[in-house]
């Protein structure tokens, strides 16, 4: 019985130490590629350790053209200066609309950020003109 409450009381103190690891904000939005909602994909938000940002990095799912980093695997970002990239599907099989990526500064703060991704950032077929 000592034993058990001994553990308890341990367990207790190792939960009250206040230590929540680095601050995470929310960050939500919506994602358009060539001005049509993204059906599936994801959105990844990494400090950029160029400009002297570090912390938490985020990344969110894409549904029906809406992202949200709250309870996803890697919930919250940093804020700050950020490289963001986004894997845009046609569908949640996996078909590839593109993958692009971009600089922004997000608040420290929970926020949202709408991102339009341009049709010139398309998956090229190898042979097609442009290549």
């Amino acid at each position: 019985m000592r034993y058990w409450l001994i553990l308890g009381l341990l367990i207790a103190i190792a939960g009250c130490t206040g230590e929540t690891g680095p601050a995470r904000y929310r960050v939500s939005g919506e994602v358009k590629f060539d001005g049509q909602p993204v059906p599936s994909g994801e959105v990844l938000f990494t400090p950029d350790a160029a400009k002297g940002n570090s912390g938490a990095q985020g990344i969110a799912s894409i549904q029906d053209g809406k992202y949200d980093t709250t309870g996803s695997r890697a919930p919250g970002v940093a804020g700050g200066p950020m490289i963001v990239r986004v894997t845009a599907l046609g569908d949640s099989n996996g078909k590839l609309l593109c993958e692009y990526e971009f600089s922004v500064d997000l608040p420290k703060a929970n926020s949202e950020h709408n991102i339009d991704v341009p049709a010139s950032a398309a998956k090229k077929k190898p042979g097609s003109p442009g290549i």
